[in-house]
């Protein structure tokens, strides 16, 4: 899920959830919060092991025959070319477009000159499924996108090897369910894949000549549902390291931990959590946070009284960054 779509199911819930509901805010923190921390496993959806490769071309892919078109309002083209609000040039070197039912598998072959790679996906229409997609002949470390959406979404793309021309491979077919709750207590319901249309495109990029600095993020809150925020450190991946530490005494209740991230490739900077030396298994990728509710993503941590707790915060951007700067806020929380 992007930023841009956080935002638009943000506004769009809180319209229609009248306003005396004085827990309305936790439960969208609550939702951004799942929905963040999920990315790494991309919640309840596994790729099936059957696939159709479709007719190799540069650039291009054919369709196959056997799927019958969905009269929906076609999605939005993707540009030859286009810069980023950072002065990256990004230019299309291959496009190709297909149907999210969960059955298609295509492949398409793209001139690679070494530079960095990113996929670009729009979407006509509404559902959760979205295409994967890999560097074929290379370990299938898969990149996604978020749900349906009309704006332009970019991932980064994994190229393991060099040469030529990469191939690459969009795949919608997944088995298995995906459930949403509404709420932390509420069952789980099932979400039906719907058809919808993807225009998809491969752009790579060259990044501005110098390093561009992003402005700083927002203060983080200083309280947030019952947590207190007790101490902040701030700084600019890459260029400040690739951890952060706090070292603290506990007073028998909990500690918090949240971030957020400012910069065109913030939504890449992913944090991973250790306490005392020993891996949580927690992760997520950093929020963006422009206006609206605070993106909370927060890690409880157990806090013993009178017991030392070292926390660090290990950063890591996923893809290619050469002169794009993250710049992140890291809080700690007591509650």
């Amino acid at each position: 899920m992007t930023v841009q779509e956080l935002r638009d199911e943000l506004r769009g819930r809180a319209e229609a959830v009248p306003p005396a509901n004085p827990a309305r805010p936790a439960q969208v923190r609550a939702r951004i919060r799942r929905r963040r921390l999920r990315r790494s496993a991309v919640a309840g959806v596994a790729v099936a092991a059957l696939a159709s490769a479709g007719f190799l071309l540069p650039g291009t892919a054919q369709r196959p025959p056997d799927h019958t078109a969905v009269a929906v309002q076609p999605p939005p083209s993707l540009p030859e070319s286009f810069t980023a609000p950072d002065g990256t040039a990004y230019r299309r070197v291959g496009a190709t477009s297909m149907r999210a039912s969960g059955k298609e598998r295509i492949t398409i072959k793209v001139p690679y000159t070494g530079k960095p790679l990113d996929v670009a996906g729009v979407c006509a229409g509404e559902g959760n499924h979205a295409p994967r997609f890999h560097v074929a002949g290379g370990p299938k470390q898969a990149g996604f996108f978020g749900r349906c959406s009309r704006q332009r979404q970019l991932q980064p793309l994994h190229v393991p090897k060099s040469g030529s021309a990469v191939e690459i491979i969009f795949d919608a077919r997944t088995s298995g369910t995906a459930c949403t709750r509404s709420n932390a207590h509420a069952a789980c319901v099932p979400q039906q894949d719907k058809l919808t249309e993807w225009s998809l495109a491969v752009y790579e990029w060259t990044p501005p000549p110098q390093p561009v600095v992003p402005d700083r993020p927002r203060d983080l809150p200083s309280r947030l549902d019952g947590w207190k925020l007790e101490e902040s450190r701030s700084g600019s991946w890459p260029q400040d390291g690739d951890s952060v530490t706090f070292d603290v005494t506990g007073d028998g209740g909990k500690l918090g931990v949240d971030q957020i991230c400012t910069g065109d490739l913030a939504g890449r900077l992913r944090f991973s959590l250790k306490v005392n030396g020993e891996d949580t298994g927690s992760s997520g990728d950093c929020g963006v946070w422009e206006d609206g509710a605070f993106p909370s993503a927060m890690n409880e941590i157990e806090a013993p009284a009178g017991r030392r707790v070292t926390i660090t915060i290990s950063l890591d951007l996923r893809g290619e960054h050469t002169n794009r700067p993250v710049r992140w806020s890291v809080g700690l929380y007591r509650k």
